[in-house]
């Protein structure tokens, strides 16, 4: 029994090899209560060999989980901005929830994925509120929208991989202090092609990040956990971290599948920027939650 949790989580661990490996790699809470259950259960039967086996490998599994819910000291900042990042999921005709949920939610930003034509015509409803706005329209679920209150400075849609699909990055004024921002929807690690553009994608932007100087913020459906060793590809060397610490792991996808969530959709942060909330938000009709933070400087 215990190799049926223990092949996959170590299989993850080898994510960075294989698409197929990597997908092992998403699902470690699970693993680490899969683990619990049959340690629980080895002890209640007095299989004591069992039950510490069933401890050793829910502390293998769990490890990592723990720094997400270390509660952090939040304190109000001198400029906050809130934020949401929402994938819509392009066949999701829901638009009347996603626009009420929008304008009830009253953010400062907004970085929208999979926007069609469709849905660009569905928001346009809201241009007299986020007076800012960059395009990017697709059929092919990469379209990607950025709305705003606040100016959108030195905007620019870069391409990161040799898929194609846009980013964009722009700064936006907080505080005095210009704040770098990167929005990106990498392809799904389907195959070993989309594997391989994904992990191009991941490493250009960990070097673009590693270029800027000063606050920094990275938002978007990454296609992947935190739990993926690919992860590592965004973040190491460079001073960004993951929204979630000290607010609970607040799996995003999948909405209409909620008991297989996992963390896909991200809001990575510089050091020097402070998170005084987030959350994931309600079913909008897409096969993902939408993400709502609060940061300062």
């Amino acid at each position: 029994m215990f190799v049926l949790g223990l092949l996959p989580l170590l299989l993850g661990f080898l994510g960075k090899y294989h698409w197929i490996l990597d997908g092992f790699s998403h699902f470690r809470v699970y693993y680490c209560f899969y683990f619990m259950f049959l340690g629980v259960g080895a002890l209640s039967l007095k299989m004591k060999k069992e039950a510490i086996a069933g401890l050793a490998f829910f502390l293998l599994s769990g490890i990592g989980l723990v720094k997400y819910y270390v509660p952090i000291d939040k304190v109000d900042s001198v400029a906050d901005i809130k934020i949401l990042s929402i994938n819509l999921l392009s066949s999701n005709n829901n638009s009347d929830e996603v626009l009420d949920f929008i304008i009830n939610e009253d953010p400062d930003l907004i970085v929208l994925q999979e926007v069609n034509q469709k849905w660009d015509t569905y928001l346009s409803s809201l241009g007299s509120t986020f007076p800012f706005k960059l395009t990017e329209i697709r059929e092919d679920n990469f379209g990607l929208v950025v709305l705003s209150k606040v100016e959108l400075i030195d905007t620019e849609k870069i391409i990161l991989s040799n898929s194609g699909v846009p980013s964009f990055y722009f700064k936006i004024n907080m505080d005095s202090k210009e704040t770098h921002f990167i929005a990106t929807h990498p392809l799904p690690p389907i195959g070993t092609d989309y594997f391989d553009y994904r992990n191009e994608q991941f490493t250009n932007l960990n070097k673009m990040v590693k270029r800027l100087n000063g606050s920094k913020v990275l938002i978007g459906d990454l296609n992947t956990t935190s739990f993926s060793p690919n992860f590592n590809r965004i973040i190491e060397g460079t001073s960004l971290r993951d929204s979630r610490l000290g607010f609970g792991l607040q799996p995003s996808w999948n909405a209409q599948i909620p008991f297989i969530s996992v963390t896909i959709d991200h809001i990575l942060i510089s050091k020097e920027i402070m998170v005084t909330n987030r959350m994931v938000g309600p079913d909008i009709g897409s096969d993902h939650f939408p993400v709502i933070i609060k940061i300062g400087i």
